[in-house]
């Protein structure tokens, strides 16, 4: 019997956490905002005509940045012009989505977090509901829209695969392993900084640190390209800066009871396994490996950001965790994980 991927009922991952406090990270230069639909560019060009940019050689429309302060063209100190002056629904679609994403399987949609936003990384945030996760996941015509989709047949390893049930039931005890926080490289079961098919770490290093201009995606990739050139060649870093450190000084206000790092750490990687985007590569083995990689390279990160206190330690984490989630989805590390081989 064929076993279809189904949108509903909506599923929460255990323990995930957020709620919008306006830090403004997300409506920064750290992300395209983007790709946005042909409804949003007609919502757009009447509201103003300027605010649509198209990146050069790619046809996908995007939010305008500004020069000066590297946000979009709506935002101010206090929050997003559409938002407050139209109101929430006619804030374009990648703004009402983010940081929420939907994952059709056989038991339902998965609702998975980006952690690119403190607003989804520190303080005390309340728990994600199905009900607040709805709104932001709906199309143009009301309907549930995945972002991904996985079957029946769920590949655990090079040698192995499952049904979608039982590989629930073994990913259950990661996942909590995970969000516990402890042993993070023993949960994962895997080594970071497996050798590459047809190219090389450094390669990789090299890339990313050729990233050039004042973006915070720019300042992002730096640090990351730094990282690993760190732990691979053993370079140390030169000119790295922080043009999103306004929004955690903001955050940081609100930490009252500072988590330890790995929660922050577990807590990303849990919803990276949660979301299932990994099978885009291939096996969750493969998977672990990858995210060794970037667990690595995040515990790097927050180790030059700041750890003289708990308070600290904290934060640093999850400016750590925003800068490997938003590089993660570039086309140079998709393009160093296709070259990852299955374990």
């Amino acid at each position: 019997m064929t076993v279809l991927a189904k949108r509903e009922p909506l599923l929460v991952r255990p323990g995930a956490r957020f709620d919008c406090v306006g830090d403004g990270l997300c409506c920064s230069d750290i992300h395209a905002v983007g790709a946005l639909t042909d409804e949003d560019c007609e919502a757009l060009r009447v509201i103003s005509p300027d605010a649509i940019d198209r990146h050069e050689g790619e046809d996908a429309a995007v939010l305008m940045m500004r020069s000066d302060t590297g946000r979009c063209v709506f935002w101010s100190t206090d929050g997003c012009a559409i938002h407050s002056q139209l109101g929430p629904e006619m804030k374009p679609s990648p703004c009402i989505q983010f940081p929420y994403a939907l994952t059709a399987t056989p038991a339902g949609g998965r609702i998975s977090t980006q952690h690119r936003c403190t607003c989804r990384t520190l303080g005390q945030l309340p728990l994600v509901t199905a009900e607040d996760a709805r709104p932001n996941l709906l199309d143009s015509n009301g309907e549930l829209k995945p972002e991904h989709v996985v079957l029946d047949d769920i590949p655990w390893s090079a040698t192995e695969s499952l049904s979608f049930a039982e590989y629930a039931k073994r990913e259950a005890g990661i996942i909590g392993a995970l969000i516990e926080g402890r042993h993070l490289m023993i949960a994962l079961q895997a080594e970071a900084f497996p050798e590459l098919d047809a190219m090389t770490w450094t390669e990789v290093a090299d890339e990313l640190l050729e990233f050039h201009g004042p973006s915070r995606a720019g300042a992002a990739a730096r640090w990351f390209g730094s990282a690993i050139g760190f732990l691979v060649d053993r370079r140390e870093p030169a000119g790295l800066d922080r043009p999103w450190a306004d929004s955690f000084e903001q955050a940081g206000q609100r930490v009252v009871d500072p988590v330890s790092p790995n929660r922050v750490f577990g807590d990303w990687l849990a919803d990276e396994v949660w979301s299932m985007r990994w099978t885009r590569f291939g096996s969750l083995a493969r998977a672990r490996t990858e995210l060794a990689t970037r667990l690595t390279i995040a515990r790097r990160i927050a180790g030059w950001l700041d750890i003289s206190t708990p308070k600290q330690d904290n934060i640093s984490a999850a400016e750590a965790v925003m800068i490997v989630d938003v590089i993660g989805t570039t086309d140079i590390w998709e393009k160093a994980q296709g070259a990852i081989g299955e374990p």
